[in-house]
């Protein structure tokens, strides 16, 4: 049996014990009072019935008073448990100790309604503040399933997050680790990093957690130190450029062997290209000064088919508008198709797309060419497989998308030969 239990009843037989000795020595003292005073014996006993059948009716009717006043403090107690606020004791007193202990009841239940209301609101808060956040978002119950993602989320699986619901954590690609959530794939895991923390709803711990895109800021990362780096190389190839250009320019003037001459020119003009490739490189990443416009998407993928009447294009514009600086994405589309026609043998086949998804416009490059041979390494600076390329295409054109605040992306398509370039532009 509980202890509560055992107390109920101790209290119960105490207080029957005490009523059934006040009772006898109440009756005894009735029946002396009737001797005293020479009543008959009859009389005396009458009176001492009367007074137990009083004074019992009174008890009992105290009795189940005062156990009813501690039965609905043991509801309202058990009402609080349940996080039932609205359920509250109605006093069975006006005053005194047992009326103190309600009321004390009552204000408790009161201060936890609005303490659970404060609650409840930041909680709906802390949702909606996750529906507009950006960035990919999750909920885990207390059993580690999915109850709640917001629309970065869903672009994140490419699938309404509403499909995933109570799937598991498993089941998404995370696991924990040391009480850290990590995701089981390495390629996302190196692109990705997760913080996550704890809040109650409901009674239950659940799990928030943001994933973040760390690829812009290693790109940035590496970007800086490839830029400290041609600083320091670029000084000193300038310093050394700069007399073995003069002095191969002066020898040529003065030389008539026309094969030193042509010598001579070489020593200039590889001195000359390297000067500039110094040059080009710390100029890769600059700011641009974008001017936005609305572009109409059917006429701007026109005029950059009208470039190349030799090859076949197939134009779908499902998104009527998208916002752009129109040189640069001239330019950067211009780059693309360029791409895509020296890794193609004719006849050239390219499809171009876009569409709108949520709040993000999408440019599509679609081509049969012979795919990336290294795709890690495309967009690093001055990297290329071409013979007279120079390598700077590619960063150029992620350069700008990413001053749009967009993303550019590469990959070789699955089941067909080609490579599919894809943009994100913010609607």
């Amino acid at each position: 049996m509980k202890p509560n239990c055992l107390y109920q009843s101790s209290l119960e037989r105490s207080l029957i014990s005490f009523a059934l000795l006040s009772a006898l020595f109440g009756a005894l003292g009735c029946y002396l009072i009737g001797q005293y005073f020479a009543l008959s014996i009859v009389t005396s006993a009458a009176l001492s019935i009367l007074f137990l059948v009083i004074y019992l009716k009174l008890f009992i009717r105290t009795y189940k008073k005062v156990i009813n006043s501690f039965n609905r403090n043991h509801a309202h107690l058990d009402a609080i448990l349940n996080e039932d606020y609205n359920q509250l004791v109605k006093p069975s007193y006006q005053a005194g100790s047992i009326h103190q202990l309600q009321q004390s009841l009552i204000s408790l239940s009161e201060e936890l309604f609005k303490k659970k209301s404060r609650y409840d609101q930041h909680v709906f808060l802390v949702y909606q503040l996750i529906e507009h956040f950006n960035v990919p978002i999750m909920v885990l119950d207390q059993h580690n399933k999915l109850s709640y993602a917001n629309n970065a989320f869903s672009e994140f699986k490419q699938t309404q997050w509403q499909t995933l619901r109570y799937s598991s954590a498993e089941q998404l690609g995370l696991k924990k680790q040391n009480a850290h959530w990590q995701f089981s794939d390495v390629i996302t895991a190196q692109q990705w990093q997760i913080r996550h923390s704890e809040f109650i709803e409901q009674g239950s711990c659940h799990q928030l957690i943001v994933m973040i895109d760390i690829t812009s800021a290693l790109r940035e990362n590496q970007l800086q130190a490839w830029q400290q780096i041609i600083r320091v190389l670029g000084h000193e190839i300038r310093n050394s450029l700069t007399p073995v250009t003069a002095m191969a320019e002066n020898l040529a003037v003065k030389l008539t062997e026309p094969r030193q001459v042509q010598a001579l020119n070489v020593i200039s003009e590889r001195c000359n290209y390297l000067n500039e490739f110094v040059t080009r490189y710390g100029d890769i990443n600059r700011p641009l000064a974008l001017n936005i416009v609305e572009i109409d998407t059917a006429a701007f993928l026109k005029q950059v088919c009208e470039i190349y009447p030799d090859v076949e294009f197939s134009c779908v514009a499902n998104a009527k508008t998208f916002k752009a600086d129109r040189t640069f994405m001239h330019q950067v589309m211009i780059n693309l198709i360029k791409n895509a026609i020296e890794a193609s043998t004719p006849p050239v086949k390219i499809a171009l797309s876009t569409h709108q998804q949520g709040k993000v416009n999408y440019i599509t490059v679609d081509d049969n060419g012979q795919g990336l041979a290294n795709p890690d390494n495309i967009f690093v600076p001055f990297y290329t497989t071409k013979q007279q390329g120079q390598g700077i295409g590619l960063s150029f054109c992620r350069n700008v998308i990413e001053q749009h605040h967009g993303s550019l992306s590469l990959a070789n398509k699955e089941k067909h030969q080609g490579v599919i370039a894809t943009i994100l532009l913010p609607v």
